[in-house]
């Protein structure tokens, strides 16, 4: 290794010069060594006293002898440790940060050997599309795009965890998509990628930043893994609620159709639906900036709702039922005097089939009450004839709903 060159966690830990050089209690080769500590600034600092604690604690274990050295045993042990830090960091704050978690490597590779600790960061770490391609497309799956325009499955069976070669610890279910920097990652990483969710569906995102997203069905969301830009924007089609990670130096902008949200750190709810013809806007907790295609903007506050009609460019705020508005999460469905025409394109997504309704009477008709998700199609269908008269005919995905 160059004097001149950057000095991160992996290549100090790949160093066998180095690794000598702290076990021998900063004799041999300190000529060198000692000279690099000593000149080293900021971020290159900072890693290498890392690197040096981590060495430190290991070789305080005396555990050369022990047998289990192979690479894979590694990569299990530190994904283990960076979901355990993730999921620690999450119940403490929304911003998830890993800086320190290398310092306590020691305690969870405590059966590994000192010379093999250090293999895992050439050889094991493994690329993204050796873990999620997939040979066909299947539309009625959950789809992640990347950059280069390739399409994954994440179906039901999906349970990966797994480092990237950029220093991205990621953990995809069929449930959940989570996206965590380690101490190595690259700063410069911008890798783009669009989550597509279909009808019946819904997944859940966690961003680089520690951003939340639940994704309704029948969306789309856009965003990168940027962890150094000076702004986090990620485009949205369709519903999501979002509990924004707080950053005051870099704004989270979300763009969804002809309207743009811009955060710092807040809880709010999206809805965007081509069907519904706006875009609405529900504040839970904090406050958003909303803008329209025209540059007018307003600031909403927790409990108001801000709507915006694709065809207009008003910005419409009144008191919201944010009850109403995000029940959707809990796989529920309330209704309060509305008309069937204007509950069809949820249902439509809800379900996954496309209602058409024949006749004023049955468009006029209202509702009031609570649907569940566990209650399928012919439920509610039963629940429409026996409450309203209301007759159904199934062809294929398409239900048609009148009057006898």
């Amino acid at each position: 290794m160059e004097q001149n060159q950057k000095y991160s966690i992996n290549e100090l830990l790949n160093n066998d010069n180095f690794i000598a050089w702290v076990t021998s209690g900063n004799k041999k080769n300190n000529h060198y060594w000692g000279k690099i500590k000593l000149d080293l600034k900021g971020l290159e600092r900072s890693n290498f006293d890392k690197s040096e604690k981590i060495i430190q604690r290991i070789k305080a274990l005396n555990i050369d002898n022990i047998d289990v050295k192979t690479p894979e045993f590694i990569q299990q042990q530190y994904i283990k440790l960076l979901e355990s830090s993730s999921v620690k960091q999450k119940q403490e704050t929304r911003v998830i940060n890993l800086n320190k978690v290398l310092k306590y490597a020691a305690a969870i590779l405590m059966l590994i050997s000192l010379p093999s600790i250090f293999y895992y960061n050439t050889t094991s770490k493994s690329s993204f599309y050796e873990h999620l391609a997939t040979s066909s497309i299947n539309n009625s799956e959950i789809l992640l795009q990347t950059s280069s325009n390739e399409y994954f499955n994440i179906s039901k069976e999906t349970n990966n965890k797994w480092i990237t070669k950029n220093g991205v610890f990621i953990s995809v279910d069929a449930n959940n998509i989570s996206f965590v920097a380690t101490d190595d990652v690259d700063q410069d990483l911008i890798t783009e990628f669009k989550l597509i969710v279909p009808k019946g569906e819904k997944y859940h995102v966690t961003m680089i930043d520690g951003t939340e997203v639940e994704l309704n069905a029948s969306s789309t969301l856009s965003f990168t893994n940027a962890v150094s830009s000076k702004d986090r924007k990620v485009e949205l089609s369709g519903e999501a609620f979002f509990d924004v990670a707080h950053d005051e130096n870099r704004p989270f902008i979300v763009q969804s159709s002809n309207v743009q949200i811009e955060v710092l750190g807040t809880e709010f709810n999206i809805s965007n639906y081509t069907d519904n013809k706006f875009s609405q806007i529900t504040l839970i907790e904090g406050s958003v900036n909303i803008s329209n295609a025209n540059g007018d903007h307003v600031v909403i506050k927790p409990g108001e709702q801000a709507t915006v009609y694709h065809n207009q460019n008003n910005i419409n705020v009144q008191q919201a039922d944010v009850q109403k508005s995000v029940a959707w999460m809990a796989g529920r469905l309330i209704f309060k005097d509305d008309k069937l025409e204007d509950l069809i394109p949820r249902i439509n997504q809800w379900y996954g089939v496309k209602f058409v309704l024949i006749g004023e009477g049955v468009k006029k008709m209202r509702f009031t009450g609570t649907l569940k998700k566990e209650n399928d199609l012919i439920y509610f269908l039963q629940m429409l004839k026996y409450t309203k008269g209301i007759s159904y005919e199934i062809n294929n995905e398409q239900v048609k709903l009148f009057l006898n």
